[in-house]
């Protein structure tokens, strides 16, 4: 099984630095400094049959694991790595797109890409997987079997720069559209087109009042972003999954369209895939390759004030810029700049939304930091990437390291050492490298690299830990709940099961309640007679202290 190598962490915490420190030592045949002498193409005593033959690696390839850098240019906004902080690396996965087209480049496409650039390199070539984006990585090395990389293969027609069409980077169905001879007409024509330019709503829907958008700019992009859909269009697409898999519709808000509509294209990717081998899959997460990974870890409090200088860093590096670049680039492809669906593609990178409002002056960009309302978008721009580091942290303890550890329960090859980002742990990271490449012993975990390890680690070594939730469980975990009496025909009111009591006793629902059972002057009264009752017990107890305080 081949050798991998992985970086993760959070966001400004060293991990590309360590990727190419790592790359770089490979040059060399052996790892100076590691702490052992043995040179990589010397077989390893004692190595417990991991390896039949040692082979020597002479070069490390850096695979780019960050959802934003996958785009061409915006080296400012997207924190891209530098040709200098490269070091003479190879890199794989940064400007691979033009924004605004190019096709999907999510879970599914990154993982096929990927999987094809490592099944090319030459055996004596380690590929060190680097990035943020958690959820790409984890599902590459520790797929579950319910796992769908079911993507269109479909690129823009004509040069690859110029600006596409929003449709152009969008799903489209792996195969015919399933039989569903149940679902009502309005549904059925919904369910032909939701994933196209112009779905075909119900018409009750169409014309339903809603969260409309500028009509320019929806004019312009028809009804393909989510970010444009009004609250009818939005129930419409929710009720569609719920006919066709009540179960996961469950799990989501019906305002939540991004998700609504992904569950949707799952579903259609589960039809076509009734008939592949591949669907016969059993059992939890399992290792792909021999799996090493290195978790740069920075405690939050510590990581904030670096983010927010590397955030004001920026600014003096162009962000204002490349801003007014994306759009440029958002009304090429969607009519206007406010018409941008800030949960897709580019367009989600950290910046773009806090400064919409800013009025940026092409000639002189820095020049609108002056504006007063510049200092509130900042601070905006802060706490938003403050809050993606949590996200991530909570990623890695919550679903990475759980993936690890159940992959290498499985039988798996794998390890997971925490480690301080910087030179602090070099020396260190080079002699598990080194161990890990010849077969050889590996430390134990807990006791190397960082000293917070026995700490943090505990989601990948504890042993009474279970299964992470595949998409059974997580409808289970997440599934949700409507309330009648606090719903509306327009807009269902629903909240998750495990929250339920706490909604039973929320001021809301109990007006609802009351309202149901003879309105809101009855409640009112109720209120008030409650209220008289509390100031007189209050008096009472007032005055038993004062009888006990003088007793004559």
């Amino acid at each position: 099984m081949r050798p991998i190598v992985a970086v993760i962490g959070t966001t400004g915490v060293g991990k590309s630095q360590l990727a190419v420190h790592l790359a770089n030592c490979l040059q060399s045949p052996s790892l100076e400094g590691s702490g052992s002498s043995t040179p990589l193409s010397a077989p390893q005593k004692g190595n417990s049959g991991i390896l039949e033959r040692v082979k020597s690696y002479d070069k490390g390839v850096v695979l780019s694991a960050d959802s934003m850098q996958l785009y061409k240019g915006l080296d400012v906004i997207t924190n891209k790595v530098t040709t200098e902080e490269m070091g003479g690396v190879e890199h794989w996965g940064l400007d691979m797109v033009q924004p605004g087209q190019g096709g999907s480049w999510e879970l599914g496409r990154w993982c096929t890409e990927a999987d094809k650039v490592v099944q090319s390199l030459p055996e004596t070539t380690l590929p060190i997987v680097c990035g943020g984006t958690h959820y790409f990585i984890q599902h590459f090395l520790f797929p579950p079997p319910d796992l769908s990389t079911a993507r269109s293969s479909a690129t823009v027609d004509g040069d690859d720069d110029l600006p596409a069409k929003p449709s152009s980077s969008r799903w489209t169905p792996p195969g015919p559209l399933p039989a569903t001879p149940d679902l009502e007409p309005s549904l059925a024509r919904l369910l032909e087109s939701f994933w196209t330019q112009d779905p075909v709503w119900p018409k009750a829907d169409e014309e339903a009042p809603g969260t409309s958008r500028d009509a320019a700019a929806s004019s312009a992009l028809g009804s393909a972003s989510v970010a444009t859909w009004t609250n009818a269009q939005l129930l419409a697409l929710h009720r569609l999954l719920e006919a066709l898999d009540p179960v996961e519709a469950g799990r989501w808000h019906w305002r939540d369209g991004r998700k609504v509509k992904r569950s949707l294209e799952r579903w259609w990717e589960s039809q076509c895939q009734v008939s592949d081998s591949t669907s016969g899959k059993v059992g939890g997460r399992r290792a792909r390759f021999r799996t090493l990974i290195f978790w740069v870890y920075e405690p939050l409090e510590t990581l904030r004030p670096r983010l927010d200088r590397r955030v004001d860093k920026m600014v003096d590096n162009g962000l204002l810029s490349e801003i007014l670049e994306l759009r440029g680039i958002a009304e090429r492809a969607y009519g206007s700049a406010e018409a941008a669906d800030h949960t897709e593609g580019i367009f989600q990178a950290i910046g773009y939304k806090e400064f919409a409002q800013l009025r940026i002056d092409p000639a002189a960009p820095l020049a609108s930091t002056a504006d007063p309302a510049f200092t509130s978008m900042l601070d905006r721009m802060k706490l938003s990437t403050h809050q993606y580091a949590k996200s991530q942290l909570k990623w890695v303890t919550k679903n990475l390291l759980p993936a690890a550890r159940e992959a290498r329960a499985s039988g798996g090859d794998v390890w997971v050492y925490a480690v301080q980002g910087g030179h602090v742990n070099e020396a260190v990271t080079r002699a598990i490298l080194h161990d890990f490449l010849v077969g050889g012993p590996m430390p134990v975990p807990l006791s190397a690299g960082h000293p917070l390890s026995k700490e943090i680690l505990t989601p990948f070594t504890a042993a009474d830990k279970g299964a992470i939730p595949d998409t059974a469980g997580r409808q289970t975990l997440n599934a949700r709940r409507e309330c009648s009496l606090c719903s509306t025909p327009s807009a269902p009111y629903s909240v998750m099961v495990k929250d339920w009591d706490i909604h039973v006793k929320s001021k809301l629902h109990k007006r609802n309640v009351v309202a149901a059972d003879g309105g809101l002057d009855a409640l009112i009264e109720r209120q008030k007679l409650a209220g008289l009752a509390r100031k007189e017990e209050r008096a009472r107890l007032k005055g038993t202290e004062a009888e006990r305080a003088d007793p004559a």
